[in-house]
């Protein structure tokens, strides 16, 4: 008895003590990403840094929300920023309740700070034309990296796909008789198809031929052009930086996504196989779209006989 109280009592067990446990729950039973679950790490080694008393039952919800607040006065946080750290510290308590060292959750009573409701940011139509234009006119190294990188661009206009889902394309996901890219375990672990556009299915093919004049077969769809390594995260920040500078405005992948949904809009593709579309878990996430989709929205109000 006096072991089991020992090991149970919350008032002796520290964070700690849960860390290896916790790290285990999160990448096996939730199946989240390596890269979420660093993050919720980084919020809870914060955590422990900032406070002295380690054991649990120390962080009260009055603890942990001067905690939250502190951090965001002396750290400028966002609202966005204060909402990713409560999330993870909640998460990491509501494990401790379930494995029975809480009763309750002490962040579940912190509020959450409204966020801005702001729309999302796409390239205008004259942007597009520009980027399209830069990335087959740029001076590329090679002709390999010439077609690679005209590929991932169009793969990004043309699909709305995510940054990691580009890079973890595979050779074999794309059906080209069927007119189809298959997306393995993009966000949420989730498997998808995307349809192929008949403007991005030369293109790829074009990169295809390139790529197999000059390197050997490889699993993944796009690489580095001197290897069959598969391209990285900081490779294809390189490319759009290089394409940000000819251009002469930012952008980032990400805003490519989101001006494949505002184009799909205006050209009239529905809310839910847009939501399909894009890996979304809820159209009511598509729907934002509806609010950049201006030129659609111009030509409608033009119609209109108002007086």
């Amino acid at each position: 008895v006096v072991v089991w109280l020992e090991i149970h009592n919350p008032f002796k067990m520290l964070i700690q003590d849960l860390l290896p446990g916790f790290k285990r729950y999160l990448l096996y039973e939730k199946n989240l990403t390596p890269r979420y679950v660093k993050a919720v790490f980084r919020s809870l080694r914060l955590l422990i840094n900032q406070n002295v008393e380690r054991s649990l039952s120390a962080f009260s919800t009055d603890v942990l929300a001067d905690f939250l607040q502190r951090m965001c006065e002396e750290r400028l946080w966002t609202n966005k920023t204060f909402r990713n750290y409560r999330q993870h510290l909640h998460t990491f308590f509501a494990y401790a309740v379930l494995k029975k060292h809480l009763k309750k959750n002490p962040v579940a009573a912190i509020a959450k700070p409204k966020l801005p409701a702001r729309l999302p940011r796409c390239l205008t139509e004259s942007q597009l034309q520009t980027l399209i234009s830069q990335v087959h006119c740029y001076p590329w190294q090679t002709t390999l990296q010439h077609f690679r990188n005209v590929a991932i661009i169009y793969t990004f206009l043309f699909t709305g796909i995510r940054l990691s889902e580009l890079l973890n394309l595979k050779v074999a996901h794309l059906n080209f008789e069927e007119r189809t890219c298959f997306i393995e375990r993009g966000k949420g672990k989730k498997d998808r198809y995307v349809p192929l556009h008949p403007k991005l299915m030369p293109v790829l093919r074009a990169y295809q031929r390139k790529r197999a004049e000059v390197l050997p077969p490889t699993e993944y769809l796009f690489t580095s052009s001197r290897s069959s390594k598969r391209l990285t995260e900081k490779n294809l920040y390189a490319i759009v930086e290089k394409l940000v500078k000819a251009c002469g405005f930012k952008f980032t992948p990400h805003q490519l996504r989101h001006t494949f949904a505002r184009v799909s809009i205006e050209n009239g593709l529905g809310l839910f196989l847009l939501k399909e579309i894009l890996g979304h878990s809820s159209v009511s996430t598509s729907e934002i779209y509806l609010s950049v989709a201006t030129s659609r929205l111009s030509s409608s109000f033009a119609k209109l006989d108002m007086f």
